[in-house]
């Protein structure tokens, strides 16, 4: 197998600068056909185009998203319409609010987030309206509103619940021209966050301990109760995506591998096929019927057989039973 080529960009991330790289692959066959999806799309539509990305913890979703919104420009010669990222984080409630069970939200959970309001700002999106995006101030802690202008004419809205199946959440896809899911295995997730963890401080341990207490439940909970998306991507561990497997074309494959299989047999044992075919030819396609007919006949002739030897019906319970005269339950078990 062929190594990867891969493309780099930089981008800031919470006033950070951040190094992303990406396969050729992806990029030809992932993001370029996404961006020019959604570009055919706001032409036909002569319309702002809303589009979801929703996608577990540490499968990478918000570089993701960044880096989409930077290939689209520079695809801008090719027919691209420019893309803008948006966020849920600017939506998370003040730490200080409880849950519905009285306890302190937890900033990873759904129920963290102002769904009455996402949901406001969603459907003036959906509407077209010109708007201004929350965001989060990480230096204050705390959201702060109307600040991002809204202004492209893709807008991809990318966080973990989108799709979730739960109160609150589960009629956002409808504001949603176009969905696209990150799935990825648990155990790889469970690794990179871990690390990442550890990168910024954590010991090992303590690290395992926080990751199966905040994020493994959160994790699981977008991986196994979400509604399914338009188009499925799957994280691998280098940090890259593949499209999700199509299962009807690996049937559709294994089906066909299936009967080169059986012609390779055919062609080895061609007198044992003729011959087959013969048979099917005079019986004029029954052959499956009589064989089966007469496997169920050796059957019951079999069960007749030890219940009688056996003692456990007598001869009147046998003929009541399976609803046989002396004389065919006389010559059953002859």
């Amino acid at each position: 197998m062929s190594a990867k080529s891969w493309r780099s960009c930089r981008v800031t991330i919470n006033g950070r600068v951040r190094k992303l790289s990406y396969s050729d692959d992806a990029i030809k066959h992932l993001f370029l056909p996404l961006l020019q999806r959604l570009s055919d799309l706001s032409r036909h539509e002569g319309r702002r185009v809303v589009a979801f990305l929703a996608a577990p913890a540490d499968t990478g979703k918000t570089t993701l998203a960044l880096f989409l919104e930077r290939l689209s420009l520079l695809g801008a010669e090719s027919g691209l319409l420019p893309l803008q990222r948006l966020g849920l984080e600017g939506f998370g409630r003040q730490t200080s609010e409880l849950d519905a069970e009285g306890k302190p939200l937890s900033p990873y959970a759904p129920e963290a987030f102002d769904t009455e309001e996402l949901t406001k700002k969603l459907a003036a999106l959906a509407a077209g309206e010109d708007l201004r995006w929350p965001v989060f101030d990480k230096a204050r802690g705390e959201s702060i509103p109307e600040i991002t202008p809204v202004r492209k004419p893709i807008v991809l809205v990318e966080g973990c619940w989108l799709l979730l199946k739960q109160d609150g959440w589960e009629h956002l896809r409808s504001f949603a021209d176009y969905t696209l899911a990150i799935m990825a295995q648990p155990e790889s997730l469970a690794a990179r966050t871990t690390q990442r963890l550890v990168d910024r401080g954590l010991t090992p341990q303590d690290a395992a301990a926080r990751y199966d207490r905040d994020y493994r439940p959160a994790i699981m909970q977008v991986l196994t109760q979400s509604w399914p998306a338009d188009e499925t991507w799957i994280y691998s561990p280098d940090g890259d995506y593949h499209p999700q497997p199509d299962r009807l074309k690996n049937y559709r494959a294994k089906q066909k591998s299936t009967q080169t299989d059986f012609d390779s047999v055919r062609r080895k044992d061609e007198p044992i096929f003729r011959a087959y075919e013969e048979q099917m030819t005079k019986s004029g396609g029954q052959t499956f019927a009589v064989g089966y007919q007469q496997g169920l006949e050796t059957a019951r002739r079999n069960i007749l057989r030890r219940l009688a030897s056996s003692g456990g019906m007598g001869r009147e319970a046998l003929k009541e039973t399976f609803h046989i005269t002396e004389e065919e339950l006389q010559k059953l078990l002859s």
